[in-house]
């Protein structure tokens, strides 16, 4: 890892920094409603065209266009200090260890802010923001990661306005106290966030989950499908660092050699695979080679799991038949997690129990910080039963809570109850038009022998 110090340098406490009447006063901290940490990583946002027009990282230029900007003076935005990384980098740079980094300086600093702001490069932002995800145990506050498309050297640029809204909602406390992307117009969770556009000011969007809350005119929020802690979880935020690095990603294609895939899989190194897979999770089972290849992954003690290269919907292995002999053969099922979710979170766990893959195969499927939803979200096809319920006489039981369930880990949800309610009964059957005339007709001989009766 190249980077080996940090400096803090600036914050709204700098005397570059006006009041919001623009008098030579300053606003104090007291002054502010919260204090976010913002951690400069590198990226776009920090960088200026070189003397030959290219754009690098140029360190200190970022505090300067912080300490100019009247947005960061109004009272109503937080305090904040910014601690500059050396060197700054790209994030086509970023590894592991500057997970590590940028984990550890968040758990140390947990108690002393309010939220945390990381500005970095888009490329491997989602799966920075996946990674942190999980290293970040215990987390109670708002981890809001941001970056922009365009420098802040050009006058049309997007870094202004995404390092403001990054600010806010990192000082939003404990209504999102989770790891998140702000990009664009929307706060995403950053676990399922993945980079769709390279050109667009929207680079990042999160298709199989809704966003925390989308910038408009007016703040549209859904802090109801933030995490929340679970039960038993750690009361002080912490930094797990031993990221496991032996894991691969393959994406399948027409005609692929099965041989090269073969080799990579007898290495007992390796800890994990993942694969790619077309649709709900659809492969060349005629393939002797392939299925052969997988059969060696499982004897070799590597776990194998099977992701989408669809950009929405999830893995179900068991719609097709050739999903199933997948299954036969150790593969496991990703759902609707992105790859970068995926393979960070198996850095994860096997780095966290020992490299034990019984454990982590268990785990894979188990929504740990909100990365996967549940099966019915995505796929409910019309010929398969329902499996998840289980009836008796009075009640029905729930195998699994619903994919915007308000904990941050459903790993040991207890099965919910829900009461069993008689349906309502039917509605009376609309009278026919003969109805209608009978009755009318009878009605009508009634009046008629009571007025001859009244008569005589």
């Amino acid at each position: 890892m190249l980077r080996v110090k940090s400096k803090r340098v600036t914050s709204s406490a700098s005397s570059s920094n006006l009041n919001a009447h623009g008098s030579s006063g300053s606003l104090t901290e007291e002054d502010r409603s919260a204090k976010v940490l913002v951690l400069l990583t590198g990226g776009t946002m920090a960088m200026k065209p070189n003397a030959h027009g290219s754009l690098e990282p140029c360190a200190g230029y970022l505090a300067v266009q912080m300490r100019l900007m009247p947005e960061l003076r109004e009272r109503r935005m937080p305090a904040y200090e910014v601690v500059e990384y050396a060197p700054l980098l790209d994030s086509g740079d970023f590894v592991p260890g500057d997970w590590k980094r940028i984990a550890t300086d968040i758990a140390d600093a947990h108690e002393r802010y309010d939220g945390f702001v990381v500005i970095m490069g888009t490329d491997t932002m989602a799966y920075t923001s996946s990674a942190l995800s999980f290293m970040l145990e215990g987390l109670r506050k708002p981890v809001v990661l941001t970056g922009s498309m365009v420098p802040f050297a050009e006058a049309y640029s997007d870094a202004r306005r995404n390092l403001v809204m990054a600010m806010i909602f990192a000082a939003s406390g404990g209504q999102v106290p989770e790891v998140c992307i702000f990009f664009g117009e929307k706060l995403l969770r950053g676990n399922r966030a993945t980079k769709v556009d390279a050109l667009s000011l929207g680079a990042y969007g999160s298709p199989n989950f809704p966003p925390l809350a989308t910038v408009g005119v007016a703040l549209n929020s859904r802090y109801d499908l933030a995490l929340r802690r679970g039960p038993g979880e750690a009361a002080t935020c912490r930094a797990f660092t031993d990221m496991e690095t032996k894991i691969l990603v393959f994406r399948m294609i027409p005609g692929f050699d099965d041989a090269a895939l073969h080799r990579c899989l007898e290495s007992r190194e390796l800890k994990a695979v993942v694969l790619e897979l077309y649709g709900t999770g659809t492969a060349p089972a005629r393939r002797v080679g392939f299925i052969a290849a997988l059969r060696v992954a499982a004897r070799n003690g590597v776990l194998v799991v099977a992701t989408t290269q669809c950009l929405r919907g999830g893995v179900v292995l068991s719609t097709y038949e050739v999903g199933r002999q997948l299954e036969e053969v150790g593969v496991v099922a990703a759902g609707d997690m992105t790859t970068e979710a995926v393979a960070t979170k198996l850095a994860y766990l096997f780095g966290r129990y020992g490299g034990d893959a019984d454990k982590v195969r268990s785990l894979v499927g188990v929504s740990l910080r909100g990365e996967l939803s549940h099966v019915d979200t995505y796929l409910r096809p019309f010929w398969e039963k329902t499996k998840l319920l289980a009836k008796d006489n009075s009640r029905t039981v729930l195998l699994a809570p619903p994919p915007h369930a308000r904990a941050r880990s459903d790993s040991n949800a207890e099965l919910a109850v829900v009461p069993k309610t008689p349906p309502p009964p039917p509605p009376p059957p609309p009278p026919s038009r003969a109805a209608d005339l009978a009755a009318g007709l009878g009605l009508g001989l009634a009046c008629a022998l009571v007025l001859a009766r009244v008569r005589a």
